[in-house]
């Protein structure tokens, strides 16, 4: 049967054909901003759901420690995050979202990334390492030792690893993050010199930057320290004139990476330009303890060290570096040495001891550098003839040491650093014979609160032996005052009493004599304040 299309019946079936595309295409257009609103929706989800998991899943707080590090040895403040990727309280505009607060409100765990991309890159800033818990009511170290800094930042990586896991995060293991801290120190100090003039002085005493890396590995971290030298004159060779202002050198303290994971395995290495684990050197004064002056070693070295996470338990370090002063022509890797600790811990009373032995105590920082005028012993590194790094032989050093905390109120530090035989008479003697240096310091302190603030006085006493030529004193009496007014903030007043090596007294390093010893007592009080960063 033949059809016939009335003209209205053909131009609707022309119009319905070329409407169509144009539904389709309208069609398309709508499903495209759909599309788009939901995931707008997903993401404001997303935000309120990591919201939802931090309120129901978040740690009780916890403190990153190295070794005493959260109760006596500078325990670390926690990083507040400040990612530059996408914020889990803004939408896909950057526009703040309702109700939501920044993560995390609070705590003192670290947590430098934005929970909800974990992966990607950030900086972030806050005290992380050598800084004192504030408000706390523990202890206030004022003299962090930066021994075993490798150890800290292991423990501080493993901290953010935790906190992501109760966060229900999984962090990225193939970006690399960044966290910067610092600390601006300034002294104030007046000095009763036996025997001479009195002398009195303001001083920038100290200001680092430290840049810790985290990856891009779970299993590599690094430390870029750099710090500004406050000393002035030229009898060490690093300055052009003797204003201290127009020195002011920055160069890089530290630098070195570590690899290990102590979430995995307590086993971990560590390479590059550290002090070495001999000695702890930890101290409640704002003067640097006698120990450290003798003792303490910075080398470019490779470690290898075992740090386990449990209570009750032994660690252990063993080092490798070429040292700065050598016995034969040639300068060989010649240095190294073995750490040994137990941590314990009881109801209500804790404790680090530990011991060490190095090789040759001639390469540390306070027989390399004496701070004297040119033409008297500057030690084996000291420049014009006034120092010799090669020596007839090298002269091994023990380490003992123990922290006692009783009761989370009283500590106690001693530590006794001996070279184990004498120097030979052409490299450093003490009254006409080879020198053989010792050190020993004792401290005492209590904690308690003043309006609300953590206060810590300690009192501490300190001798050397053969430390004549290093311009070190036979004996020093101090008591410090410690307290936190700010958050990440430390003020101190000490005073100190240096009693000096008998007149009769001489010594000589690399054949060029020392100053002569006055016989007189020093007393010292200076005032610090720091601003941690």
């Amino acid at each position: 049967m033949r059809q016939k299309f009335t003209p209205l019946a053909l131009g609707l079936c022309v119009l319905g054909m070329i409407s169509v595309p144009v539904f389709a295409a309208s069609h398309n257009q709508n499903v495209d901003q759909l599309a788009k609103q939901l995931a707008q929706l997903q993401k404001q989800v997303n935000a309120l759901q990591a919201q939802l998991r931090y309120q129901n899943k978040q740690p009780v707080a916890s403190t990153v420690s190295t070794g005493k590090t959260a109760k006596r040895h500078g325990a670390t403040q926690a990083s507040t995050a400040s990612s530059s990727s996408y914020d889990a309280t803004h939408n896909n505009n950057n526009a703040p979202i309702s109700g939501i607060s920044t993560l995390p409100t609070s705590g003192t765990t670290y947590i430098p990334v934005d929970v909800d991309v974990p992966g990607q890159s950030f900086v972030s800033s806050g005290p992380y390492i050598g800084v004192p818990l504030q408000f706390s009511g523990s202890n206030l170290i004022v003299n962090t030792p930066s021994v075993n800094q490798d150890v800290a930042l292991l423990k501080v990586r493993k901290n953010i690893h935790e906190r992501l896991q109760g966060l229900g995060v999984i962090e990225e293991p193939d970006h690399a993050h960044v966290l910067l801290s610092g600390q601006v120190e300034g002294q104030a100090y007046y000095q009763d010199i036996g025997g001479g003039p009195n002398n009195t002085n303001i001083d920038l005493t100290n200001v680092t930057l430290d840049t810790y890396i985290l990856g891009p590995s779970q299993w590599l971290s690094s430390l870029i320290s750099f710090t500004y030298d406050n000393l002035s004159g030229t009898a060490d060779g690093t300055f052009a004139s003797n204003s201290t202002d127009l020195n002011s050198r920055v160069y890089i303290r530290q630098a070195f990476f570590t690899i290990g994971n102590l979430s995995l395995t307590p086993f971990y290495g560590t390479t590059g330009q550290y002090y070495v684990p001999f000695g702890t050197y930890a101290s409640n004064m704002v003067t640097s303890p006698l120990t450290l002056d003798v003792g303490r070693v910075k080398a470019r070295a490779i470690l290898l060290g075992y740090q386990p996470q449990l209570a009750n338990t032994p660690y252990a370090a063993a080092y490798i570096f070429q040292g700065d002063t050598h016995a034969g022509a040639t300068n060989r890797v010649n240095n190294g040495g073995i750490n040994l600790g137990y941590r314990f811990s009881r109801s209500k009373w804790s404790g680090d001891v530990g011991a060490g032995v190095i090789a040759n105590i001639a390469d540390s920082v306070g027989m390399q550098a004496v701070s004297n005028s040119t033409g008297i012993f500057n030690g084996f590194g000291g420049v014009n003839g006034t120092g010799n790094e090669r020596i007839a032989h090298r002269v091994p050093a023990y380490d003992l040491r123990a922290t006692l905390d009783f009761g989370s109120k009283y500590d106690l530090l001693l530590e006794f650093i001996t070279a184990s035989t004498a120097f030979n008479t052409n490299d450093l003697t003490m009254n006409s014979h080879g020198a053989r240096p010792k050190a020993f310091n004792s401290e005492l302190s209590y904690s308690f609160q003043t309006f609300a603030r953590p206060t810590a006085i300690a009192i501490g006493y300190g001798l050397t032996k053969d430390a004549l030529a290093l311009q070190l004193p036979a004996q020093r009496y101090s008591t410090t005052l410690n307290t936190s007014i700010w958050k990440d903030t430390l003020q101190s007043l000490e005073f100190r009493h240096d009693v000096h090596y008998a007149k009769s007294s001489y010594a000589s390093g690399s054949l060029v004599p020392a100053p002569q010893a006055s016989g007189q007592a020093d007393n010292v009080l200076t005032a610090q304040f720091d601003v941690y960063f």
